[in-house]
């Protein structure tokens, strides 16, 4: 099975950083666990506040990741040897790829793809022949399933209200590796 990843709030905790900025530059006092949803709009964020708190996430050498991430993916890759594959909603996956070569693997960093560039990853799992991706954004999750591929939500404050029935629900990178482990076992 070939397995794709979601980078931000997926493996980075580019939402910390965000929002970190948001607070720093409109005096904001935003919590991660005070997002309902996806989109930061809503908060009343100015376009050019939120844009360049994108932009300065991106501009980052390091973002730090969710627990367990390395981990898991250094089995993943130490098991499949296969390199790790990322599809990114960033316009620019190079600023990806930059964060997640710097991350504590162990023993050495993984050989990894990292692609994208919009929301809708479509085009991209079906590019790779992706049978399932682990995903934080709901917003192309229907499509996704429709298409065929299968759907790991990973849950996070933003998405736990999606009533979405995907293939499978992650509290975190214990379950990730729980499922990919009776995977193994199945084969």
């Amino acid at each position: 099975m070939k397995i794709a990843f979601d980078v931000d709030g997926v493996v980075l905790r580019s939402i910390d950083v965000i929002l970190d900025y948001i607070n720093r530059v409109a005096n904001r006092n935003l919590r991660v666990d005070d997002l309902t949803a996806w989109d930061l709009e809503p908060l009343n964020i100015d376009l050019r506040t939120l844009h360049a708190a994108v932009q300065h996430m991106y501009a980052q050498p390091s973002v730090e990741n969710y627990s367990g991430a390395v981990e898991v993916l250094s089995r993943i890759y130490q098991t499949t040897r296969d390199p790790l594959l990322f599809i990114t909603g960033r316009a620019d996956p190079e600023t990806a790829l930059r964060q997640l070569q710097v991350l504590p693997w162990n023993p050495t960093v993984p050989e990894m793809v990292v692609t994208g560039g919009t929301r809708d990853k479509r085009a991209y799992l079906a590019e790779r022949a992706v049978d399932f991706i682990v995903e934080d954004d709901p917003a192309y999750l229907q499509a996704y399933l429709d298409a065929g591929f299968g759907v790991g939500l990973m849950l996070r404050p933003w998405n736990r209200q999606s009533a979405l029935s995907v293939t499978r629900r992650f509290e975190g990178w214990q379950d990730v590796e729980l499922w990919f482990s009776g995977l193994r076992e199945q084969s």
